[in-house]
This record gives C-alpha cells, sequence and structure tokens, in this order.
C-alpha cells in the first residue's frame, strides 16, 4: 500500500530520519488516504522528544503548540504540520487530557492510546503500523474502539459523540461492544464542554448517515438536547428524511428544532454563534405559514426574512409538505424573476431613503420611517412606480394632507 504524501510532510518525515528518530504520518491523514479522501491535515508522530523536534527544524518557523504534551507545530512552505513525540497518557482526571504523558520511542504504545482503530494508524514509506485491525474496520465500515471502550470513553467521554460523529460523516456502523459502551456510558457527555460537543453535533449532523445514527442514538443526543424527547420515533423519523435534500446546517437544525420550543433559547443554550441562532429562530418561526405563489405575497416575505432565508425556507417546506410543493415551485420561480429583474421589495431597494426627506425639508423623527414604510407598501402593491420623482412627489401629496388636516 502506498500513501501520496505532499512534499512539505515528507521534508518533515526526512528532516527526522535523516536525525536518527522514527517518523510516521498517524492518525485520519492515513485513515483518510486509505479511503480515497483528501485529508484536512497531516499529523506526524516521531521518536524525536519536543526538545530534540524543535533542534531538528531550528531552521523553521516552529510554535510550541504543546510541549507539555509533546506537540509542536512546525511550518514548512506555510504548511502547518503537528509533530508529536511518541507518548503513554496517564490518568484523564478532567475527562479531557491526560493529567500527565509519559514519553516513549515505540509508536506501538503510542498507538495504543488513541480513541478508535481507524485512527489508530501510522504510516511512513516502509509500509503501515496497523496493530488494532484498523485497514479491517475500515474496510468493513466499523467504528471501533482501541482496546476496552469504558477505557477509552471515561478517559474522555466527548469521544462518545466522536464514534457518531465517525459513524455519520464516514457512513460507518459502529461495533456492537463499543455501542453498549455508548448507552452504558452516556452520562459522562455531562462533563463535556458545550462548545466541544457543538462542534462534533454539526459534523455529525451534516454526515452522510446521520439520519441511522441520530435515529438509532437518539438516547444520547438526548443528553445534551433533551428537547427532542418530545418527539415520537416516527416524527423524528420524518424529519430526519425531510433533512436528506437541505444541505445547509441551518437548515436541518430547523427541521430538527421546530416547534420543540424556543429555538434561539435551546441553541444559545448549545453555544451556537449569533447569526445561526437568529437565522434558525427565523426559519423555524416561518415554516408553517403558508407562502402563496404571488408576487405582491413573494415580495412581502421578502422585505420579511430577505432572501437568502426565504430561499432556504422554501426548501425547507418543500422537504417537509408534499402538499404544498407545486405552489412553493411556483414562488420560487416568481421569487427568482423579481430579484433578477432588481424588483423593490424591502427599503434597501426603495429609490428613496430617510435622507432624500430630510433634505426636502421633513424634521428627523420616527414620521421619516413611517412614511418610507408607507411608500415601501404602495410600490410593492403596484401603486407607484418605484422612481425616485414619482415617489418624492407622493410623499409631498401625504405631507400636504397632513398639514391641511392639522390646520
Amino acid at each position: 500500500m502506498k500513501i501520496i504524501i505532499p512534499g512539505e510532510v515528507v521534508t518533515a518525515l526526512d528532516i527526522l530520519q535523516n536525525n536518527g528518530f522514527e517518523a510516521y504520518i498517524v492518525g485520519g491523514c492515513v485513515r483518510d488516504s486509505i479511503m480515497g479522501k483528501k485529508p484536512s491535515d497531516w499529523d506526524i508522530a516521531t521518536s524525536a522528544r519536543p526538545e530534540e523536534i524543535l533542534e531538528c527544524f531550528n531552521n523553521y518557523r516552529t510554535i510550541e503548540t504543546g510541549l507539555k504534551h509533546g506537540t509542536v507545530t512546525v511550518i514548512v512552505k506555510k504548511m502547518q504540520i503537528e509533530i508529536t513525540t511518541y507518548r503513554i497518557d496517564g490518568e484523564y482526571s478532567d475527562r479531557r487530557r491526560p493529567d500527565k504523558v509519559t514519553f516513549t520511542n515505540k509508536i506501538e504504545l503510542d498507538l495504543q492510546r488513541r480513541d478508535f482503530t481507524i485512527n489508530a494508524l501510522a504510516y511512513n514509506q516502509n509500509g503501515i503500523i496497523d496493530i488494532f485491525g484498523g485497514l479491517h474496520d475500515i474496510k468493513n465500515k466499523i467504528v471501533k474502539c482501541v482496546g476496552h471502550p469504558d477505557d477509552r470513553f471515561n478517559e474522555d467521554g466527548l469521544r462518545i459523540l466522536r464514534a457518531l460523529r465517525f459513524a455519520s460523516v464516514l457512513n460507518f456502523s459502529i461495533d456492537d461492544q463499543t455501542s453498549d459502551s455508548i448507552f452504558k456510558n452516556k452520562a459522562l457527555l455531562h462533563d463535556i464542554s458545550t462548545e466541544r460537543i457543538n462542534m462534533e453535533f454539526n459534523k455529525l449532523i451534516m454526515g452522510i448517515n446521520y439520519q441511522n445514527i441520530i435515529f438509532n442514538y437518539r438516547d444520547i443526543i438526548e443528553v445534551f438536547l433533551p428537547e427532542i424527547k418530545g418527539l415520537s420515533n416516527e416524527e423524528l423519523r420524518y424529519r430526519l428524511n425531510s433533512m436528506k435534500e437541505l444541505n445547509s446546517l441551518t437548515m436541518r437544525l430547523a427541521v430538527l428544532l421546530q416547534g420543540l420550543g424556543p429555538t434561539d433559547k435551546i441553541l444559545m443554550n448549545l453555544k451556537y454563534d449569533n447569526k445561526t441562532v437568529k437565522t434558525v429562530k427565523i426559519l423555524t418561526e416561518n415554516i408553517n405559514e403558508k407562502i402563496y405563489p404571488d408576487p405582491v405575497n413573494i415580495k412581502r416575505w421578502l422585505n420579511k426574512i430577505n432572501s437568502e432565508n426565504l430561499v432556504n425556507l422554501i426548501k425547507i417546506k418543500k422537504a417537509m409538505f408534499d402538499n404544498e410543493y407545486e405552489e412553493l415551485a411556483k414562488s420560487q420561480v416568481i421569487m427568482k424573476e423579481i430579484l433578477a429583474s432588481n424588483q423593490c421589495y424591502n427599503l434597501r431597494t426603495l429609490a428613496i431613503n430617510g435622507q432624500d426627506l430630510l433634505d426636502a425639508g421633513m424634521p428627523k423623527g420616527k414620521r421619516i420611517g413611517m412614511i418610507l414604510n408607507k411608500v415601501l407598501n404602495e410600490v410593492i402593491e403596484g401603486k407607484l412606480e418605484n422612481k425616485k420623482d414619482i415617489l418624492l412627489n407622493y410623499v409631498y401629496g401625504m405631507q400636504k394632507t397632513v398639514d391641511k388636516q392639522n390646520d
């Protein structure tokens, strides 16, 4: 088996080996290469101690990423490569990182500490090292813990969610013993930071196999997302199936969480960013609203939630409600025509603005906003042409009427 390694990584391996140390690419980059996927990053494990790594790369820029745990980041031709000393992990009292590590010169002991067999692989020009059956599990599409699953999960409870994430993203199944341990140890997720859970769950829900994983392991998801307890198995399956054609995180979250409570509160508790919270809230609040295929109605929708959200809302509704599909398809066509022809549907596309009204002598205040919205409504309904002179004349007429009423 031959893995094509980037030149920068080959350079790093050569430097370590030429200085008398062992060095291998390890973990996910080996797994992904075997599966024919392009690795997102390349990690190296070596027999060199951290200070020896620094000495080997004294002509390169280095970042002392985690010397305590044996990791140095080396930059070769702008590529960042993490190089870590072979190590044996001590106790994980915080269920995240080992309290201490012991450096070793045996790659076998380093691989033994890793989470899953598919990640416990090492490779260099001499071939692949596979002690725990990772190649077999990749071939058979299995996520399986290295050693006893209880030990691995008690070291770091997030590995429970990582197992689900790998099964979803790689379209793998989970080994029976590993699966049993996941259910047995699910409470460990209570000790994991919300930020770490958030990152894994986002990858999981966007994975190929998300439907089976979320459905079969709903008890695990409910640990950090208890709101889905309110869904029957039938409703959960329906929602998961509806998410299939939706290619964004916000759309999938909206379908999953719709009607389960204040979406913004749920997402803020899970430490989502403000943009995601706002977007999902808009989508969930409008999923059950009708979108009639009428230009005026579509312009009102565009003004209400903006074009991007309306595009996604229509996609969601088409995925969830077969009986509305034809109307939604027509609405989609109308929306595209409105956008393509730059028709006016909000204050930003209105031919006049607040400064125009101030320049015309209108005093500052809330009335300016009220007038602009009144004019916008007339334009949306087709009663006024969206031209500056026409709109200003209309405003002058409105003002004269108000002045007469006040006399």
